[in-house]
């Protein structure tokens, strides 16, 4: 196995042209795209959720001070 003393002419010998770790290039590019995908997805699946249980519970039209009265699905 061979070993690097000096990286500034490790890097720029003809052998080493690009990058210096395999995949480098479409493949962070893919990812990061991925990545915003899952990201508004997730919250757009996060607010629908929220949404659908506030409306549920504004449906019950429950007062400030209901839970005084022990309502066990509060």
């Amino acid at each position: 196995m061979a070993t690097v003393t000096n990286w500034i002419d490790h890097l720029s010998a003809k052998e080493v042209v690009g990058a210096v770790y395999p995949g480098a290039g479409s493949s962070e590019t893919l990812l990061v795209v991925l990545g915003i995908v899952l990201w508004i997805g997730w919250h757009v699946l996060t607010g629908n959720s929220e949404s659908e249980k506030l409306a549920k519970q504004a449906r019950k039209r429950r007062g400030g001070n209901d839970y005084k009265s022990n309502i066990t699905d509060w």
